[in-house]
C-alpha cells in the first residue's frame, strides 16, 4: 500500500477512535480500549507486512 494511503487510513482510524471515545455513551474500560485500540490499528499498518498475492501462492504450492 502506498505511503499516502496508509496515512489517510491512519488518521481516520485515529479520528474515529477519538470520535467514539467522546460520543460513547458506556463509562468504564470499554471507552479505554476503544481509545487505546486507534494507535494499535495505525502502527499495524505501518509494522506489519503487506501480504502479496505471488507470494502466498508460493508459499501455498510448498506446502502441499
Amino acid at each position: 500500500m502506498p505511503n499516502n494511503y496508509k496515512i489517510l487510513v491512519s488518521v481516520l482510524a485515529l479520528a474515529l477512535c477519538i470520535a467514539v471515545f467522546f460520543l460513547d455513551d458506556s463509562t468504564g474500560i470499554v471507552r479505554w480500549v476503544t481509545l487505546a485500540l486507534g494507535p494499535l490499528m495505525a502502527g499495524a499498518i505501518w509494522v506489519l507486512p503487506e501480504a502479496k498475492s505471488k507470494e502466498i501462492r508460493k508459499e501455498v504450492a510448498n506446502r502441499r
